[in-house]
Protein backbone atom coordinates (compact mmCIF):
# COMPACT_ATOMS: atom_id res chain seq x y z
CA UNK A 1 0.00 0.00 0.00
CA UNK A 2 1.06 3.58 -0.63
CA UNK A 3 -0.56 6.73 0.82
CA UNK A 4 -0.95 10.21 -0.65
CA UNK A 5 -2.94 13.24 0.50
CA UNK A 6 -4.14 16.38 -1.22
CA UNK A 7 -5.86 19.61 -0.20
CA UNK A 8 -7.57 21.87 -2.75
CA UNK A 9 -10.36 24.41 -3.00
CA UNK A 10 -13.60 22.45 -3.30
CA UNK A 11 -14.49 23.73 -6.77
CA UNK A 12 -11.06 22.79 -8.10
CA UNK A 13 -11.22 19.36 -6.48
CA UNK A 14 -14.65 18.74 -8.04
CA UNK A 15 -13.34 19.67 -11.49
CA UNK A 16 -10.28 17.38 -11.22
CA UNK A 17 -12.27 14.57 -9.58
CA UNK A 18 -14.74 14.54 -12.46
CA UNK A 19 -12.13 14.74 -15.23
CA UNK A 20 -9.92 12.06 -13.68
CA UNK A 21 -12.98 9.75 -13.42
CA UNK A 22 -12.26 8.55 -9.87
CA UNK A 23 -15.93 7.66 -9.29
CA UNK A 24 -17.05 6.69 -12.80
CA UNK A 25 -13.97 4.67 -13.82
CA UNK A 26 -11.78 4.20 -10.73
CA UNK A 27 -8.22 3.09 -11.39
CA UNK A 28 -7.79 -0.59 -10.58
CA UNK A 29 -4.80 0.17 -8.33
CA UNK A 30 -6.73 2.68 -6.20
CA UNK A 31 -7.56 0.80 -3.00
CA UNK A 32 -9.45 3.60 -1.24
CA UNK A 33 -10.18 7.31 -1.51
CA UNK A 34 -11.59 9.41 1.32
CA UNK A 35 -12.32 13.12 0.85
CA UNK A 36 -13.83 15.54 3.37
CA UNK A 37 -14.75 19.19 3.70
CA UNK A 38 -11.95 20.74 5.73
CA UNK A 39 -13.61 24.17 6.04
CA UNK A 40 -13.19 27.54 4.36
CA UNK A 41 -14.09 26.11 0.95
CA UNK A 42 -11.28 23.53 1.07
CA UNK A 43 -11.36 19.75 0.82
CA UNK A 44 -8.73 17.28 1.93
CA UNK A 45 -8.36 13.78 0.58
CA UNK A 46 -6.43 10.60 1.26
CA UNK A 47 -5.76 8.12 -1.52
CA UNK A 48 -4.51 4.62 -0.82
CA UNK A 49 -2.81 2.94 -3.80
CA UNK A 50 -1.45 -0.55 -4.36
CA UNK A 51 2.09 0.67 -5.15
CA UNK A 52 4.06 3.83 -5.99
CA UNK A 53 4.25 2.57 -9.60
CA UNK A 54 0.43 2.57 -9.70
CA UNK A 55 0.45 6.30 -8.94
CA UNK A 56 3.02 6.91 -11.67
CA UNK A 57 0.95 4.93 -14.18
CA UNK A 58 -2.20 6.84 -13.21
CA UNK A 59 -0.36 10.14 -13.64
CA UNK A 60 0.91 9.22 -17.11
CA UNK A 61 -2.43 7.83 -18.28
CA UNK A 62 -4.92 10.34 -16.86
CA UNK A 63 -3.29 13.30 -15.15
CA UNK A 64 -0.53 14.32 -17.59
CA UNK A 65 -2.88 14.87 -20.56
CA UNK A 66 -5.09 17.14 -18.43
CA UNK A 67 -2.10 19.07 -17.08
CA UNK A 68 -0.88 19.57 -20.64
CA UNK A 69 -4.28 20.83 -21.77
CA UNK A 70 -5.30 22.88 -18.72
CA UNK A 71 -2.22 23.51 -16.60
CA UNK A 72 -1.18 22.39 -13.14
CA UNK A 73 -3.63 22.29 -10.22
CA UNK A 74 -2.99 24.78 -7.41
CA UNK A 75 -1.85 21.96 -5.13
CA UNK A 76 -0.14 18.66 -5.88
CA UNK A 77 -0.61 15.44 -3.92
CA UNK A 78 1.83 14.81 -1.11
CA UNK A 79 3.23 11.29 -1.20
CA UNK A 80 3.72 9.77 2.25
CA UNK A 81 4.90 6.24 1.48
CA UNK A 82 3.85 2.94 2.93
CA UNK A 83 1.61 3.01 6.02
CA UNK A 84 3.01 1.73 9.29
CA UNK A 85 -0.40 0.38 10.22
CA UNK A 86 -3.56 -0.20 8.25
CA UNK A 87 -7.00 -1.45 9.21
CA UNK A 88 -10.10 -1.63 7.05
CA UNK A 89 -13.26 -3.12 8.43
CA UNK A 90 -15.01 -5.36 5.95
Amino acid sequence: MFVETIALPRSEWERWHERLRYATDPPEALVAMIVWDSGDGQVTGVNLWDTPKAIADFYLERVAPLVEAEGEPTSKPQRHGEPLAFYLRR
